[in-house]
């Protein structure tokens, strides 16, 4: 018995599309399936690492520690050694690899997409009548150059964006921005909060124990902090000769370079 033509036509058309859905399902399965098992490459933050790193904030990878000046650049140096250099790199460095404002790491660290490592330098202070409490100054942050190389692939991935050789890194992220990559607030208030989110810890939302301020001095005396850090890192990661070296210079101070606006070692004489 053979079917009518109209209804066979049907039958056939309709075997193809059962066939059809079977085949995209098992490709969507072998590609964009599998996807969400494709995990971001974190940095791994051990347990034992936590005293030196301090907690994270919930539901985000931002490790927060405050104490003395003294125990910030400990800080600084056993992050530096123990990822061997990886995490080294601020908030504003990150541009070097992603083209994001200052503001898009902000929001890349509050929505827990970044690790990154704070630490508040404090001190007590005595308020009117006597009363105490602690002052925190504006976080020092670090964050992984690994991590941010990775999210620059990821933006070039959403975009479809194409690797030229010929193209200097800095036309590249000027290019992957103009072509829609960048993972920027959408609107003032959004920026405002992932700012708060970084310069203020949250646990000390509303507490009238503690008070936020801008660096003790000004940004030229923070500039010199951070050479003086990043000065003993290398001291403590080269050779006996070398890091003697690099101490003496650090005995000797600071001198303003005229030429380049910017603080620098006094030279050995």
């Amino acid at each position: 018995m053979f079917l009518p033509f109209h209804l066979a036509y049907l039958l056939a058309g309709f075997w193809q599309n059962i066939f059809q859905f079977v085949v995209d399902n098992c490709i969507h399965n072998v590609t964009i399936g599998y996807m969400p098992f494709i995990q971001f490459p974190y940095i791994e933050v051990p347990k034992e690492l936590l005293p030196i790193v301090g907690e994270p904030t919930p539901g985000t990878r931002a490790y927060r520690r405050e104490g003395t000046f003294k125990e910030c650049g400990e800080w600084f140096e056993t992050l530096a050694e123990y990822y061997k250099g990886d995490v080294g790199l601020s908030s504003g460095g990150v541009i070097m690899f992603v083209p994001v404002s200052r503001a898009g790491v902000h929001k890349r660290i509050k929505e827990g997409k970044l690790t990154a490592f704070f630490f508040y330098v404090t001190h007590e202070e005595t308020r009117p009548f006597g009363a105490k409490r602690m002052a925190k100054e504006r976080p020092f942050i670090l964050v992984s150059v690994s991590e941010c190389k990775a999210w620059a692939e990821d933006m070039k991935r959403k975009v479809g964006f194409v690797d030229d050789p010929n193209e200097t890194p800095f036309l590249e992220s000027t290019r992957l921005l103009r072509e829609g990559g960048g993972d920027e607030p959408t609107s003032a208030k959004e920026e405002k909060e992932a700012d708060e989110f970084v310069n203020q810890d949250p646990k000390d939302k509303g507490s009238r124990k503690v008070k936020y301020r801008d660096y003790g001095g000004d940004k030229e005396n923070l500039q010199q902090d951070w050479i003086y850090m990043q000065k003993e890192l290398q001291a403590a990661m080269t050779s006996p000769a070398k890091a003697a070296a690099l101490r003496r210079r650090l005995r000797k101070g600071m001198e303003w370079d005229k030429a380049n606006r910017t603080w620098k070692l006094k030279e050995e004489k």
